[in-house]
């Protein structure tokens, strides 16, 4: 399978609450194989379901990826069973192309998924794993990044945010209109 379009906020699917994977068949196998390329392929270390426009609990997540190394965790119905202390990193996200800001997370995180092969996985996490979890674990519950933002911030973020988007669009479409326009 090839690598799927990235939604983009403002897209409604960043706000719904995913569905439970009722069945790992064929199909999921693909499909998360796909999200995996995608994430790769976007320069991403997490990516949520949502954000490839499927509503379901399932992500893909490599911390790890220097190197030409690889540690690849496929969670399906990821669950956070326990959460402790505070930390604050600086985040972007795939589905926010060109913005980062501050989040504050939870330290260290006790993690229960299923895999690709229908096992249970048990595992807790720290550091730059711990916060990638819970940041694609809020994709699957409908909430972005910016969102974990004080009302100030997260309302002047996202207009900054959605005005250079407008700003980007309109300049690919000018480059569009000069592409036309040279080859004639």
């Amino acid at each position: 399978m090839s690598k799927l379009p990235l939604v983009i906020y403002p897209d409604e699917i960043l706000k719904t609450r995913c569905s439970d994977v009722a069945a790992i068949d064929q199909d999921i196998f693909d499909f998360v194989t796909a999200m995996a390329e995608t994430m790769y392929g976007s320069n991403g270390i997490g990516l949520a379901a949502p954000q490839v426009a499927r509503n379901i609990r399932i992500m893909t997540v490599d911390v790890e990826q220097e190197d030409g190394r690889k540690a690849l965790l496929n969670l399906i119905n990821p669950v956070i069973v326990e959460a402790h202390g505070r930390t604050t990193y600086e985040e972007g996200c795939l589905s926010f192309p060109g913005l980062s800001a501050e989040i504050k997370r939870r330290k260290q995180i006790h993690v229960q998924a299923y895999n690709l092969a229908g096992d249970l996985v048990d595992f807790d996490a720290d550091g730059l794993l711990s916060i990638c979890i819970q940041h694609e674990m809020d994709h699957l519950n409908g909430v972005t990044f910016v969102d974990r933002l004080n009302p100030v911030q997260r309302k002047l973020v996202v207009r900054d945010y959605l005005k250079q988007r407008t700003w980007d669009e309109e300049d690919e479409r000018l480059d569009a209109i000069r592409a036309v326009h040279e080859s004639t």
